[in-house]
């Protein structure tokens, strides 16, 4: 049986990689952001970045013909 959040993430996009690639951009972005930051840990990062995308603030857009993604 697949989690309900998992099935929640199989709808945003067509593949489960898709998704990770897209929560792990968006870490990469915040991270970037806040490494100055006193309480900085990666794991916040990565943990926002997938709220984001779950709750639709960050859209990973459809496949491109040639198979590649844009975040």
């Amino acid at each position: 049986m697949i989690p309900s959040s998992t099935r929640e993430l199989l709808n945003i996009a067509d593949s489960k990689y898709a998704v990770v690639v897209a929560v792990a951009k968006r870490a990469r972005t915040l991270s970037e952001k806040y490494k100055e930051d006193e309480n900085y840990r990666l794991s916040t990062m990565v943990t926002r970045a997938l709220d984001e995308v779950v709750s639709g603030k960050v859209l990973i857009e459809p496949s491109k013909e040639d198979g590649s993604r844009e975040v």
